[in-house]
């Protein structure tokens, strides 16, 4: 399903979800040693506004005193997210039904168009339709995924399942396609398109082409029932994720080598594994690893072949999910075929800011040029740290990796922590002094509703301009809790933006707006956006306040960005509004916001002891920078070869052998391995195939971001070339030297070329305007504009991100 519900209604971060986290380059070294001791974090700001203390308490004070537990039981509910159709799960499954209905009223509208001025209406039209099944679809997922009523997710499930079986029928609805093209092709109308609207109308078409609306009845029905297989095949790998180890797999440690390991690891290990005595007398544990044992023992323990062993069996993988993803992949192949491109990747990355699979490689081996010197210079370090404590030991295996580069930070000695300067309250404080200044944006606590949020420690936040006037809403579920499914931190969009005052008249009744969440604009009316941002912090102790790691202040800087993104990205059309816009630059915004939370000027906004009021120190930012930047260059790699991978996986040839024979995605897996963008210098064993394992089998990424894997790195690069060309290169001579990103005329240029655009502005001229500041060398704007291979080349030649 394309055209009616965008994958961007749910954003999760994907860079987290990979089990690796990219440090970022600081740029400390101009800034004056006492720089973040200078003041306090509320005097950098005069924050002594009632606003600015309301704003940190309802997430540093204790959780059953916050305005979420007061307002959560009491009074006659409202409905969830202030949509009084929402009020109980029968309300929801009502609200469904009334949405499809009202979409096959909007639907006979279109059908029915035979005027000028109705013709001219049917993007409009459209557009609606998409927001009124969006608006009822969108939330039901949110409820599966975090409300903690077992009868509400019910209610959700029936919902979401019912309206998914109708926006199948909308994807293959002939009529509706027809009257699109007619409209498209009819210079007279398409003339009066505005830009957005014509990216509205290009982006219907593509995905009902991209469904096989075009094709002849009997091809069409072969399209239909060979999308439903690769569902069926995504579940089957998805649901194989979850399946037991195959007992073969077991591995006999022996219990000595678990005493470096956490005292709670080892006794997870001992407790949910059979304990034996070898003839000699070796007490041993039968392990069948699984990714918990394993993380401590490759990183923990000093025994080589113990690791060997253990990672052997980890990495082992399931036969039936590699079975399960060789079926997924052909018949992504076969799927693309039947609507006429070469491969899943040239469809897949037609609408895609890369455009081919030879762009996208392009851009891939341009980075990996820049980066093969950097990571084979950490593989030489751990080498070296290796040669002391080994002598004569010099090649160095995956299973050798975690170990050694734990052994040299434990060699530097532990720093210490961050997480007393780093309260939610202050956090979510400093950005929205971040926003103020850059957007003239803030961020106001505001008293939910009784039955508005689905649990008494969701925070509601409303955004506003600096004239007060409202943005959009923001509710928080950011503590971790076992009613959540388990989605890491993601970004829900349950409301997009959009005009309204124009809206087609339908017979059947619309959703109500509350006068909440609609606004004025230049006399016209707008639908205000409405966001969720989830995430899984510590739960806050009795008395103090949920403190965060640096690691968890950069995921909601991200998942910030994401919302600024869909409150700014205000264009008037549901479909290209905010973080509706290509996966390879919806993480641009987010991405850059974690340059902020890296930023030491940003940082004295708000970090400062929980208890004390001191300063973060600047010397303490600076070392956990060093650090964490020590082994980035691996990280990068393995991203790459992700990436990498992801693309031959979805490429015209998928076994290089030419067999066909069962385990082609090993054989392709090893090819990469071979691959001279991976394999020279002296990283070829460090980084290599281990034979009889399966590791694709783990790739899930594959389900969601199918020929798309590379958008995260892409965007890293892009948000890296913003944050030096705009937000420090826009800046007076002396800010530099201060390190002062906070420009209100950087801001406002993002914000303009960039944001307010959402998806309805080719993100290459975003891109080319917002770095066009005179330091480019000459035509490579030009080309970055055009977007074509070679703009992927100069990407790929642009300065390697965060290491």
């Amino acid at each position: 399903m394309y055209a009616w519900a965008k994958q961007t209604a749910c954003l999760r971060r994907l860079g987290a979800r990979t089990g690796r986290h990219f440090a970022a380059r600081l740029g400390l070294s101009g800034m004056r040693q006492r720089g973040l001791q200078t003041q306090s974090p509320l005097d950098a700001c005069q924050a002594t506004k009632e606003e600015d203390v309301s704003l940190r308490d309802i997430f540093d004070l204790p959780t059953q005193t916050t305005l979420g537990s007061r307002w959560f039981h009491q009074g006659q509910p409202t409905g969830l997210l202030m949509e009084s159709r929402f009020v109980s799960p029968k309300l929801l499954c009502k609200s469904g039904k009334e949405a499809v209905a009202e979409a096959e009223a909007l639907v006979q509208k279109v059908l029915n168009a035979e005027t000028p001025e109705e013709r001219r209406m049917i993007i409009k039209c459209l557009d609606q339709l998409s927001d009124s099944l969006c608006r009822v679809m969108d939330v039901a997922e949110l409820v599966r995924q975090v409300h903690p009523d077992s009868s509400w997710q019910n209610a959700a499930d029936e919902v979401y399942s019912g309206m998914f079986s109708y926006m199948n029928q909308l994807n293959t609805h002939v009529g509706l396609y027809r009257k699109l093209v007619e409209v498209m092709d009819d210079h007279e109308i398409s003339r009066m398109f505005s830009p957005v609207e014509h990216e509205v109308a290009m982006s219907f078409r593509r995905d009902f082409e991209r469904s096989g609306i075009h094709l002849p009845k009997d091809a069409h029905a072969q399209f239909v029932d060979l999308s439903s297989d690769i569902q069926e095949a995504s579940r089957g790998f998805l649901k194989s994720q979850s399946l037991p180890p195959p007992s073969n797999r077991t591995v006999a440690v022996p219990v000595d080598h678990l005493r470096a390991l956490p005292s709670q690891v080892t006794m997870h290990i001992l407790q949910s594994s059979s304990t034996r005595k070898r003839a000699d007398g070796t007490a041993v544990v039968d392990l069948v690893p699984d990714d918990y044992a394993a993380h401590y023992i490759l990183r923990d323990c000093a025994d080589d072949a113990t690791r060997e062993a253990v990672y052997r069996a980890w990495q082992y993988g399931s036969t039936t999910a590699v079975d399960t993803l060789e079926t997924l992949l052909e018949q992504r192949r076969a799927l693309s075929h039947r609507v006429g491109f070469e491969s899943f990747g040239h469809m897949a990355l037609e609408d895609k800011m890369a455009k081919s699979p030879s762009h996208v490689d392009e851009f891939l081996r341009g980075l990996a040029t820049q980066a093969q010197p950097r990571w084979n210079s950490t593989i030489n370090t751990l080498q070296q740290i290796q040669a002391k404590t080994r002598p004569g030991q010099q090649q160095m295996f995956p299973w050798d990796r975690d170990f050694w580069m734990s052994k040299q930070q434990m060699d530097k000695g532990a720093l210490p922590s961050l997480h007393s300067y780093f309260s939610l309250g202050r956090v979510v404080l400093g950005l929205s002094r971040v926003f103020k200044n850059l957007y003239g944006v803030e961020l106001r606590a505001a008293s939910p509703q009784p039955g508005e949020i689905w649990h008494p420690e969701v925070r509601k936040l409303e955004v506003v301009d600096e004239d007060g006037r409202p943005l959009g809403l923001i509710y928080c579920d950011v503590f971790a809790r076992s009613s959540k499914a388990h989605v890491g931190a993601a970004h829900f969009t349950a409301r997009c933006a959009r005009r309204i005052d124009d809206d087609i008249e339908v017979s059947a009744a619309s959703a109500p707006h509350s006068s909440q969440t609609v606004v004025e604009r230049d006399g016209q009316r707008f639908q205000l956006p409405v966001v969720v941002l989830i995430c899984d912090f510590p739960v806050p102790a009795e008395g103090s306040p949920s403190l965060l790691s640096w690691s968890n202040v950069e995921t909601i800087f991200h998942e910030m960005g994401h919302a600024m993104h869909s409150m700014l990205g205000q264009n008037g059309f549901h479909n290209v509004a905010g973080t509706r816009c290509p996966v390879d630059f919806v993480e641009l915004p987010s991405i850059l916001m974690e340059h902020f939370a890296r930023s030491p000027h940003v940082l004295s906004l708000f970090a400062s002891h929980y208890k004390t009021g001191a300063p973060l120190p600047l010397e303490l930012v600076t070392k956990h920078a060093e650090r964490r930047r020590e082994h980035a260059a691996l990280d990068l790699h393995a991203q790459l070869f992700m990436s990498a991978l992801d693309q031959r996986y979805h490429s015209p040839v998928l076994d290089p052998s030419g067999t066909g024979a069962k385990g082609w995605s090993t054989r392709s897996l090893i090819e990469l391995h071979n691959d001279p963008m991976f394999s020279e210098g002296p990283g070829a064993s460090f980084f290599g195939h281990v034979s009889d394992t399966q590791w694709q089998s783990r790739f899930t990424h594959l389900i969601g971001y199918g020929a798309s894997y590379y958008s995260y790195l892409f965007d890293r690069v892009l948000a890296g070339q913003i944050w030096d060309r705009v937000f420090h290169g826009d800046q007076p001579q002396q800010l530099q030297v201060a390190g002062n990103p906070l420009s209100r005329r950087a801001g406002e240029r993002f914000k303009t070329e960039v944001l307010r655009w959402g998806g309805g502005r080719d993100p290459w001229q975003c891109l080319a305007a917002v770095l066009d500041n005179g330091n480019m060398r000459h035509g490579e704007i030009d080309a970055v504009a055009q977007g074509s291979k070679s703009a992927m080349r100069i990407v790929g030649s642009w300065k390697l991100p965060d290491i």
